[in-house]
């Protein structure tokens, strides 16, 4: 699917360079951000202005803009109408609680990247720099491949002729016959790893969540210290969990 526009409004591209900018840097003065966008100082000034009275930026003490907490509201909003959600929240809770020091997540799949809908770590022992809302590319995480496995050739081509395969780590895939042999081996086991590959010393299993049809809604994953989840025993026990979460999820999902 095609995504790009046919007349792109240039006001609004330069407002998402804007917010981008905020996202990555956090509270910033009108110079840095029009040098980091290469705009004149009073346009930049305009924008933020404009986005202040809208309520999605405000000023700190200094006098440094950053993005408000609108933005969480209406994330929120939006999160909320996906179905799969609310069917899965319980399943992703109670697994946070079955495991230790392992971070669980929901995701799904948006315009060929995938996004996080719940993020839930029962201890705080190990700090994940991973919250609601996080973008991934699919290739390089446990369940951006699991829900490829699932997808047709041409939507899987689509996607990475897109979004590329760039190399989060040493360990991530890069070449697209090697991806293919992972998801024959996704398909095979119903489940899909990331070893180290999104991030160094962090393992992920992962497997996609369908409807009765067999369409892909998702995918739900437990993420952990590599060194543990290499431990047969361990990998073996957060497989059936996982897999058993699924189901329930899949369940509950058609029983709607």
């Amino acid at each position: 699917m095609d995504t790009e526009a046919n007349r792109p409004i240039k006001a609004l591209l330069t407002m998402d360079e804007i917010v981008t900018v905020l996202e990555r840097e956090g509270a910033q003065s009108v110079t840095s951000v029009a040098e980091e966008i290469e705009r004149a100082r009073s346009v930049v000034h305009d924008y933020l202005s404009t986005l202040r009275q809208l309520g999605y930026v405000i000023q700190d003490d200094s006098g440094a803009y950053k993005l408000s907490l609108r933005y969480m509201e209406l994330g929120g909003r939006v999160r909320n109408d996906v179905p799969l959600y609310d069917v899965a929240k319980p399943e992703v809770d109670r697994l946070a609680e079955k495991s230790s020091s392992e971070l669980v997540t929901l995701s799904v799949e948006q315009n060929g990247m995938c996004v996080a809908l719940d993020v839930v770590q029962s201890g705080q022992n190990i700090s994940y720099d991973f919250t609601d809302g996080t973008h991934f590319h699919m290739h390089s995480s446990a369940v951006g491949k699991a829900i490829l496995a699932q997808y047709s050739d041409e939507r899987v081509t689509e996607i990475l002729d897109k979004h590329g395969m760039p190399a989060r780590t040493e360990n991530t895939i890069t070449d697209r016959d090697e991806l293919e042999d992972e998801f024959e081996r996704i398909r095979e086991t119903g489940v899909s790893f990331d070893r180290e590959e999104y991030r160094m010393g962090m393992t992920t299993i992962s497997a996609a969540i369908e409807e009765t049809a067999g369409n892909v809604l998702g995918g739900l994953s437990v993420t952990g210290p590599a060194h543990r989840l290499e431990e047969p025993d361990v990998e073996e026990e957060l497989r059936s969990k996982l897999l058993s979460a699924v189901n329930i999820i899949e369940l509950n999902y058609s029983a709607q």
